[in-house]
């Protein structure tokens, strides 16, 4: 599922590619009846026309659209959904669920492969949102903030991560990399950090996010075209991210631990997983860490 850094490359693709345009006709597969939250598909698809995007934003693993007229295109992609831009004239992907020409000639393609994204239109974007935690990458969120969302929490740690009212944008990856960082195991109970810990782990979310940002998310489905904007992660262009090369934890079972070359290992948690060094991240939670290095 795209977390926050591909939601947030996604936005700032979006800033730079459909800000001040207009949507002149909307279309919704008749194959994707849940696409569309809250009210019919044609009350949506006739309530997008003509409108003017005017600002890009994000919330949590929400991508906000502000129109003109005071109302709000919200989407959320879900386990497989991605939003392409191509030339009006371009062959049609598969898996295409919707379609948004602009005025420029070009548009805007969702393809979901799994048929799990949502869209909502409205004029308030927190009826949507307003239950979602903090925002991690926000300044905002401290070492305290993270401790409140942890206290009284008995559930694994990990789970509590992954919990959007709790953090926003957090998944199964990110989870994962922030707790490799911080040196603590997915299945300790969230009110058993210190407050050393939550330190680590604050700086640990921030530092796992930051850097797939900076890699422009995560495609774990490889490099091979086509075949990855079908199930996995791309950007606006169709372009898979490259923070795959360089997680530390996610996805790399019984490989070398990056920071003491033990096995990384993987356990069920709840209808998930979750990868860990035994070493690094051991279950008393007093491991002697050195800095992961990506190789």
């Amino acid at each position: 599922m795209p977390e926050l850094p591909e939601v947030e490359t996604l936005a700032r693709d979006l800033r730079a590619a459909v800000v001040g345009r207009t949507i002149t006709d909307a279309w919704v597969a008749p194959d994707a009846p849940r696409l569309v939250q809250a009210m019919p598909v044609e009350t949506f698809t006739s309530g997008l026309r003509g409108r003017r995007i005017e600002e890009i934003g994000r919330r949590g693993k929400y991508l906000l659209i502000k129109l003109d007229r005071d109302l709000w295109w919200l989407l959320h992609r879900r386990m497989s959904g991605n939003v392409i831009h191509r030339p009006a004239d371009a062959p049609d992907e598969r898996y295409l669920r919707a379609r948004f020409r602009l005025d420029d000639g070009s548009e805007l393609r969702f393809v979901d492969l799994r048929k799990f994204g949502t869209m909502w239109l409205t004029d308030d974007p927190q009826a949507v949102v307003a239950k979602l935690g903090p925002e991690p990458l926000d300044e905002a969120f401290t070492a305290e903030v993270l401790a409140a969302a942890l206290a009284k929490r008995s559930a694994p740690v990990k789970a509590v991560l992954m919990d959007q009212h709790a953090i926003a944008g957090l998944g199964n990856l990110y989870a994962d990399e922030a707790l490799h960082y911080a040196g603590i195991h997915p299945l300790r109970p969230a009110q058993s950090l210190s407050t050393e810990e939550v330190a680590r782990l604050r700086d640990g979310i921030v530092r796992a996010l930051e850097q797939g940002l900076a890699n422009l998310g995560s495609s774990m489905g490889g490099s091979d075209g086509e075949e990855v904007s079908l199930r996995d992660h791309v950007n606006l262009n169709g372009e898979p991210g490259s923070n795959q090369e360089y997680l530390v934890a996610y996805g790399r079972e019984g490989r070398p631990c990056r920071s003491c070359g033990a096995a990384i290992e993987r356990l069920k948690l709840s209808n998930r997983s979750a990868h860990f060094c035994p070493r690094c991240q051991p279950a008393g939670g007093r491991a002697k860490r050195k800095r992961a290095k990506a190789k």
